[in-house]
């Protein structure tokens, strides 16, 4: 395992940023670096142990003597032999115990935590995946509350969000200035505070009255002074003394600074939009499925074709292709996926697929065969893997005007295949056509992206919802307008 680990070191310049939230594909790489982690520090804990149990051995031992010793000192002394063997414990054993003291435990085991450090998440992982749960919270219609307790979209997952994981998210949006989210999450994080978990909070720089401090400074910077108080009195029922309490509630009390609680009004829900309705199924489906015979030269076989919509032409084609040849696409996936911010924003990798490869071009002929469309002269299939509350905004496919002359052609078609079932969410969401398409593996998405004239349809702008649960790979193509016969299929 530590050599595996190693290798990915290696592979990791000293300055780069991890991005492990991009893709849930990459997330899966942190697991066995949990893993190791873990079992480093039980081995060190093992260690621990052990050093503990030679010293309480060594002190059962020396107790008895020392309890003779207390109580009847001159007694004890005067006995030659006690006197010898106490003269030769403080003189020889005691320099002996604090060397085993100072003796350094677990180096070994420390050495390879520090080694493997530039593996960690980065903090701009932590903030991209706060981002998409946020995606998720606003698409779906969540409170922070059902998103702590682990119900999605009305399904509740076994799972929920700690303490310390509210603490960082009320933090992360504390420095962001959004108070309003900084102070629900820190209350959630109050609310799940557990005393007897302080020393292990102490370690990872958690601590009550910090929290309180910042859940009442959310609260101020939003004018609900009486509620920030009201945080810091039921503080001090807890931790009295506290010197940093007593003084921000003299603060609060301060009759200048003080406000009316009705001065305080939360915003109204805004109103549901389009996206929002279709990400969440609200839209009535339309669709008439059948299964037709697809003969040529080269391909005969039973499709299950599912028209949704015939103006504009938006089709689904299921079962194009195989388990194992999505395996395939994935696998090559995996080893090539990168990041870039132009094409998939926050919260996606993706990689171009080399046309050369066979099962590419048997994809081609397949498609071909089925839907009378050319590749030829068509862009790279792009394999994309979503990561925490993946997304991709409102968008078109085709060109317009004067990016079409600068490319000199247009994209007639779009094909999304999907290479992976998603559980929740995830749905490619045409707001102003009211069609919403689930993820289906093995299931390809056609649709026009052109009127007959050849100017861009506005009608096939469409939004990559949100992944709530699930691995969503998709494989995505954009036809060439000039390699395709101007004759809408179907007609």
């Amino acid at each position: 395992m530590l050599l595996v680990l190693l290798f990915y070191i290696c592979a990791c310049s000293a300055d780069e940023e991890a991005d492990y939230s991009l893709a849930v594909d990459s997330l899966g790489e942190l697991i066995p670096l949990e893993r190791y982690y873990y079992g480093n520090l039980s081995a060190f804990a093992d260690k621990m142990e052990a050093k503990l149990i030679t010293i309480r051995r060594a002190l059962s031992k020396m107790r008895p003597v020392l309890e003779a010793a207390e109580d009847k000192q001159e007694r004890f002394v005067g006995n030659p032999l006690h006197a010898y063997s106490l003269l030769r414990h403080l003189h020889h054993d005691w320099p002996n115990w604090l060397d085993f003291v100072e003796e350094s435990v677990g180096a070994e085991e420390i050495k390879h935590f520090r080694s493997l450090e530039l593996l960690l998440p980065s903090r701009a992982d932590i903030a991209n995946a706060a981002f998409g749960l946020e995606q998720i919270r606003d698409m779906y219609g969540q409170t922070e509350r059902d998103m702590a307790i682990g119900l999605l979209d009305g399904q509740q997952h076994n799972v929920q969000l700690t303490a310390m994981d509210c603490w960082s998210l009320g933090k992360h949006y504390f420095h962001l200035k959004s108070f309003v989210q900084a102070s629900v999450w820190l209350g959630l994080a109050a609310d799940r505070y557990n005393v007897s978990e302080e020393d292990i909070y102490a370690v990872q720089g958690f601590h009550r009255v910090e929290l309180w401090q910042l859940q009442a400074g959310s609260l101020m910077r939003q004018s609900r002074n009486d509620d920030a108080l009201a945080v810091i009195i039921g503080a001090l029922e807890k931790l009295p003394f506290d010197m940093r309490l007593l003084s921000l509630r003299s603060r609060l009390e301060n009759r200048w600074l003080v406000r009316p609680r009705l001065d305080y009004e939360e915003d109204p829900l805004p109103a549901v939009t389009e996206v929002q309705r279709g990400c969440r199924g609200e839209y009535p489906w339309k669709s008439t499925l059948h299964c037709r015979f697809s003969w040529r030269p080269s391909f005969y076989a039973r499709l299950k074709v599912e028209e949704v919509l015939l103006d504009p032409y938006i089709v689904l084609y299921h079962d194009v292709v195989s388990g194992k040849e999505m395996e395939l696409l994935k696998d090559y996936g995996r080893t090539n996926l990168t990041h870039d911010p132009l094409r998939s924003g926050l919260s996606a990798k993706h990689c171009a697929l080399p046309e050369s490869l066979p099962l590419v071009q048997s994809l081609h002929q397949r498609l071909w065969d089925m839907t009378g469309l050319s590749l030829n002269g068509s862009e790279s299939w792009l394999i994309t893997n979503y990561g925490i509350g993946g997304f991709l905004g409102l968008h078109k496919d085709y060109f317009d005007e004067i990016e079409e002359e600068l490319q000199g052609d247009n994209r007639l078609f779009t094909i999304q295949i999907f290479l992976s079932n998603v559980s929740q969410g995830g749905y490619t969401v045409f707001p102003n056509l009211e069609v919403a398409v689930k993820p289906q593996a093995g299931t390809a998405l056609v649709f026009y992206n052109l009127l007959d004239s050849l100017v861009g349809d506005t009608r096939t702008r469409h939004f990559g919802c949100p992944v709530i649960d699930g691995d969503k790979w998709i494989a995505t193509k954009f036809l060439s307008a000039k390699e395709q016969t101007l004759r809408r299929r179907g007609q």
